[in-house]
């Protein structure tokens, strides 16, 4: 199942989105959001602005920083090379509308054609099940379309750059593997999770197929 997307920005370009989730009690009485974020664009460490202030400092390719809270309203968001001075043009620049309650992630990666950009996905936190385990799977990666495994279980199929899929499974050890979509060309993986109960696992594909080699892998997230 393919759930919304909400882009933030293109790339160069400036453009305000508010990814919405139902608020938690806890974040909405403080008014604030969860964001994290992931860098997808291999072989450029940077650094990332937010409203001009030096927030993550050398962060490097297929890396998560956060989860970090923030007051709701809305952000400017810069990404230079590290080191790079103030007055150096962004790779990536966007405005970003958070709102009290949310849990969001933001994704510096690649387009399908290898093109920088940002993106913002609203990291759903309703409650699970007793013993399932929710899994995203977010292709941000310069590659074609994928179908995903779990052991030897095709589990998604033809998942394509800036989408996600959104799967509930009983808890436990698992075998995920990526191929390219129709084939058995295996572009990640396998390799094995443990989904605990009550817990949500974000595997964002990322890097590209172009490099030599190939740079895809993935960056995990895992909350409660």
């Amino acid at each position: 199942m393919r759930t919304r997307r909400m882009v933030v920005a293109a790339t160069m370009s400036a453009a305000g989105v508010g990814v919405a989730l139902a608020p938690t009690m806890a974040q909405a009485s403080m008014g604030t959001a969860m964001v994290s974020v992931v860098h997808g664009i291999p072989k450029v460490p940077v650094d990332i602005y937010v409203n001009n202030k030096l927030t993550l400092k050398h962060f490097v390719f297929d890396k998560v920083a956060g989860p970090l809270s923030l007051p709701a309203g809305t952000y400017n968001l810069t990404v230079r090379p590290a080191g790079a001075k103030m007055s150096t043009a962004p790779i990536l620049k966007a405005s970003l509308k958070v709102v009290a309650g949310e849990n969001a992630t933001v994704i510096a990666h690649l387009t399908a054609k290898g093109t920088p950009t940002l993106q913002a996905f609203a990291d759903p936190t309703t409650m699970l099940a007793m013993g399932k385990a929710r899994i995203i799977v977010r292709h941000l990666a310069a590659a074609p379309g994928v179908d995903v495994y779990a052991g030897m279980t095709k589990v998604v199929k033809n998942l394509t750059n800036g989408h996600q899929a959104i799967l509930v499974i009983p808890a436990g050890k698992v075998s995920i593997s990526v191929d390219v979509a129709g084939t058995k060309k295996v572009v990640i993986g396998p390799a094995s999770f443990t989904f605990a109960a009550g817990t949500t696992t974000i595997v964002n594909a990322v890097g590209s197929a172009a490099t030599m080699p190939s740079s895809l892998t993935v960056a995990v997230q895992s909350y409660k």
